[in-house]
């Protein structure tokens, strides 16, 4: 287990934002690569996109290690630029990931007051299996101090479930995925909420 320091992106230079862009690259690859198979391509077209103001990332030594992203009201993570997706990608892979990303990532989700949903969580290869997204998550429920925090894994993800339920998440919804279940690589959409000791307990 680690001690990584934990830092809004929005504190960070040019480098640290370069790095997360790629952690996220790194964890979410296997969705990405049917736009692109180069991930250090990908990587500088996304790296516009993030909002630096709702990501944190965990540091070792300067180096970014782990990412957490959070929705707000109706504010989230990413914003895209259609121009540079095209300069970065090609006009025609930049124009479908637009399309096709952005309806993913930057549609508003209309939370109310008291809810936050995590969400482009990604730990550094190097770096997993030491408790990165854990620490994120245990800071990030104290510092930005909502009542309900949500979060969505596919259900082929069996350690992220597993690490989410070790730190209070119960699922309480299930989307199965209609089409292209191949290429997408999941099954089904689980939606999970945090629950505090004292909720879990009954108290």
């Amino acid at each position: 287990m680690g001690d990584f320091m934990i830092l809004k992106l929005a504190e960070l230079g040019d480098a640290e934002v370069r790095q997360a862009a790629g952690v996220f690259v790194e964890g979410f690859y296997d969705s990405l690569r049917v736009i692109a198979a180069d991930a250090g391509k990908l990587a500088r077209a996304l790296e516009h996109a993030l909002v630096k103001e709702q990501f944190f990332v965990a540091l070792e030594e300067g180096r970014v290690m782990g990412i957490f992203g959070y929705s707000v009201g109706q504010n989230r993570p990413f914003r895209f630029d259609r121009a540079v997706l095209r300069r970065e990608l090609g006009w025609l892979r930049g124009t479908l990931f637009y399309h096709l990303v952005r309806h993913e990532l930057e549609k508003p989700l209309n939370l109310a007051k008291h809810q936050c949903y995590f969400e482009a969580v990604a730990t550094a290869k190097e770096a997993r299996g030491r408790g990165v997204a854990s620490q994120l998550n245990n800071e990030l429920v104290t510092r930005l101090g909502y009542a309900d925090y949500f979060l969505e894994v596919v259900d082929t993800n069996v350690n992220a479930i597993r690490l989410y339920e070790k730190l209070g998440y119960v699922e309480f919804r299930r989307k199965p995925q209609r089409w292209f279940r191949k290429q997408a690589g999941f099954n089904a959409r689980i939606y999970m909420r945090w629950m505090p000791v004292k909720d879990n307990l009954g108290g």
